[in-house]
């Protein structure tokens, strides 16, 4: 029994009687640690040396399996380059140009299948003459014949026939010949060989992965060498050892070891090959064979050396860390105690790493208390923080949209109080015509601004959606700018602004009401936020593959924090000095948008030297069309007036319609409802009828398959008025049997154009 050094507790090992060796508590964890090693080592180290034997063994034949292996591998590349080179000689005697006699075409074809410079073909009579050499050109004198026999015997047995190592007639180098016999033809009896130098072994019996010291050899029946891979110029044509080519005859594949003709004490494993007759050998260095095995041998010593140092070493430093460790211990439980986080260390006994985990976990039980309290005090301000930013945004986007609606009613309310100026006077006084020419012109115009106001706001919700679809053509970039300028100014004759177009003929494939929105845009804004008396320039040129559209003005500029986000919906500058601000921020938005779906780009920046604004418009350039052969442009359809029925169920929008269509020169019978439209087309039948989509009931469907069931107003033309274009509106009123699709509010021109389009049809 012995007292731990600052400890109180007392504590017993049993490890023999008092007076043995290990009862001294000095040295008693170290003595029995050490004997323990020593009891578990002895027979190891006994169980180890019988097992170093069997691994050499072991390493010797796995080397031994590996060299056999490499030389039927090497066999198997040897009868592959045979077989190859039979397929290639029994389709050239299948060939026509054989058959007919054309030697010449097949030299071609026999040249193609050769692997020139080490392989060529060779054409013989039956009488062993050669026809043809592919090793030499077409035409050469050939040598006499000295196959007579080998062609004699292919010929007799129609088998073909590798031969052994043979010297060239023509260049006196060695090299072996494949023989095989063709099909008999009218121009005779005929055998095709392939001849193989020296050098073509050396390239395809090679094993890349072999070890260097390794020799590979390709012997012939007579027991020469057809090609070595060591000492290749020296030995190839000689004898191979009598020993081996001794145990070649005597069996087809075996393992021997001799002294190589370097005298290099080697294993040598030898196979023959079924396809040539031929003998492949492979010898490897004893040593090499050997070496693995010598190497475990070493290893293994090395390791039960090195697993006996470090026994004896663990065995006295585990005694120090057992004390050590119940000392760390004490400590900790003595600081846990006075309610201090325990320092602890982790030890090889499990019992001890028992108590310090305990020591731990109690000490882990008071941290996360502390740290729960911080977590929950961390996620209450939080969650402040997150209420009171999701509070600001709220604000915000409610800013915005007060700000949007603001807006809104301002851009309708500005139109709607001039419009409403222009007809209280036109209504109530008797001017000339030219006053009322003036207020129409008033009402005109600001029809065209709403318009473009709700076309703008319909176009964002199509964007949006993914919804808007270009109708592509080819257009000339600078005839649209021109026409929308020449748009401009006839609708503001008023503005002091002056208009600079420089312009040159560029084509691009664009919807032609999607190029005039995206122009009308960039040429209104730049009017609008240029001062009076300056000019605005607009040129249209070509860079490249793109054409370039820049409109630049003189105004105030776009502010260097708001250019990044000029194209934003709803984000638009401040109005220039003395104006107020106009539009609702997304004419630039949708300028964006739909130069990106035509394919090109559109960028901003300051003008030149800090004044005004620059914005530039790149889409893809097309070459222009050219006109079609004897293409005239048709002349002008003057229509004669025809009886139209217009159907809607509001006056103040069927009347309007039909005064216009009276001006047009036609013939309207106007109908509220389906009732009076089939009694009206029944009395007289129309040449085209109109349709209100929206009259009460949804009928205007109902009404169109109504009028489609009636034969004799089954061929009339049925044009749908709405007040929705989107693509699925379109397509409903398509499928109920609508020829056109009209939005509402009416132009003049559309409802003209599409009146003319069916009745000209």
């Amino acid at each position: 029994a012995a007292t731990v050094p600052g400890s109180s507790h007392r504590w017993r090992v049993l490890c023999g009687a008092p007076g043995s060796p290990c009862y001294n508590a000095g040295v008693r964890i170290r003595s029995c640690l050490l004997l323990l090693t020593a009891v578990v080592l002895v027979p190891g180290l006994l169980a180890a040396a019988v097992a170093v034997a069997k691994v050499r063994e072991g390493e010797r034949q796995a080397a031994l399996r590996g060299l056999r292996e490499t030389v039927r591998a090497t066999s198997l590349l040897v009868d592959g380059e045979v077989q190859r080179s039979l397929g290639t000689l029994l389709a050239l005697g299948q060939s026509n140009y054989l058959q007919t006699g054309d030697f010449a075409a097949l030299y071609g074809q026999a040249s193609a299948a050769d692997q020139k410079p080490d392989v060529w073909t060779l054409v013989l009579d039956a009488s062993g003459q050669q026809r043809l050499n592919t090793s030499v050109p077409y035409g050469t004198p050939l040598p006499p014949a000295v196959a007579q026999d080998r062609v004699a015997k292919v010929l007799q047995t129609m088998r073909p026939l590798v031969s052994d190592l043979l010297v060239s007639p023509f260049s006196g180098k060695l090299l072996t010949t494949i023989y095989a016999p063709a099909k008999v033809s009218p121009a005779g009896s005929f055998v095709l060989a392939q001849a193989f130098s020296v050098e073509h072994w050396n390239k395809t019996a090679r094993q890349p992965g072999a070890p260097s010291r390794w020799i590979v050899a390709v012997i012939d029946r007579q027991g020469r060498f057809i090609w070595r891979s060591h000492g290749t110029d020296a030995f190839v044509g000689k004898n191979a050892r009598p020993e081996l080519v001794a145990a070649a005859a005597a069996a087809p594949q075996g393992l021997i070891r001799h002294a190589t003709l370097e005298g290099i004490d080697s294993y040598t494993a030898f196979t023959h090959s079924a396809l040539t007759g031929w003998t492949i050998a492979v010898a490897a260095p004893v040593p090499t064979i050997e070496a693995s095995a010598t190497q475990a041998v070493l290893w293994l010593t090395a390791g039960l050396a090195m697993a006996l140092v470090v026994a004896l070493l663990g065995a006295t430093l585990l005694g120090r860390v057992l004390l050590t460790a119940i000392d760390s211990a004490s400590a900790a439980a003595r600081a846990l105690g006075r309610g201090e986080p325990p320092t602890t260390a982790a030890t090889p006994v499990f019992e001890i790493n028992v108590l310090n985990h305990a020591l731990e976990d109690a000490a882990h039980l008071l941290q996360q208390e502390q740290e729960t309290r911080k977590r929950v005090e961390l996620q209450r301000e939080q969650l402040l923080e997150n209420e009171r930013l999701a509070r600001e945004a709220a604000e915000q986007e409610n800013l915005a949209k007060d700000k949007f609606l603001a807006l809104l009613g301002h851009e309708l309310r500005n139109p709607l109080a001039a419009m409403s100026g222009a007809s209280e006077v036109l209504a109530r006084s008797r001017a000339d015509a030219a006053v009322q020419d003036r207020f129409i012109g008033v009402i005109q115009r600001q029809n065209r601004h709403m318009r473009r106001i709700v076309d703008d706001l319909l176009d964002v919700s199509r964007m949006l959606s993914g919804k808007i679809e270009l109708s592509l053509q080819p257009l000339d970039l600078a005839d649209c700018v021109r026409h929308c300028v020449e748009s401009l100014q006839a609708g503001d004759a008023g503005s002091a602004q002056q208009w600079r177009l420089q312009t040159t003929s560029v084509w691009v494939q664009g919807d032609p009401v999607r190029l005039e929105q995206i122009i009308n845009n960039l040429a209104s804004n730049a009017r609008h936020f240029s001062p009076p008396d300056t000019a605005i320039t607009i040129r249209v040129y070509a860079d490249g593959g793109h054409a370039v559209l820049e409109v630049s003005d003189l105004g105030p500029g776009v502010p260097a924090a708001l250019l990044p986000r000029i194209f934003e919906a709803f984000v638009q500058g401040p109005p220039p000095a003395g104006r107020q601000s106009r539009g609702l921020g997304i004419g630039l938005s949708l300028v964006k948008q739909l130069v990106e779906l035509h394919g090109g780009s559109v960028v901003a920046w300051p003008g030149a030297d800090g004044v005004g604004s620059r914005f530039c418009v790149r889409l893809p350039r097309i070459e222009a069309p050219q006109p079609a052969a004897g293409a005239t442009a048709a002349p002008p359809q003057r229509l004669a007036g025809h009886h139209i029925l217009l159907v809607d169920d509001n006056p103040d929008a069927r009347r309007p319609t039909a005064a216009l269509l009276r001006a047009m020169g036609h013939q309207v019978a106007e109908a509220a409802d389906g009732g009076a439209a089939v009694a009206l087309a029944m009395r007289q039948l129309p040449a085209i009828i109109l349709v209100d989509l929206a009259l009460p009931g949804n009928s205007g469907y109902l009404l169109a398959a109504e009028l489609k069931a009636i034969p004799a107003l089954r061929d009339v033309p049925l044009i749908a008025l709405g007040g929705l274009s989107q693509p699925d509106d379109q397509a409903a009123s398509s499928a109920a049997g609508f020829v056109a699709h009209l939005v509402q509010p009416l132009t003049a021109d559309a409802l003209g154009q599409a009146i003319a389009a069916r009745l000209g049809a």
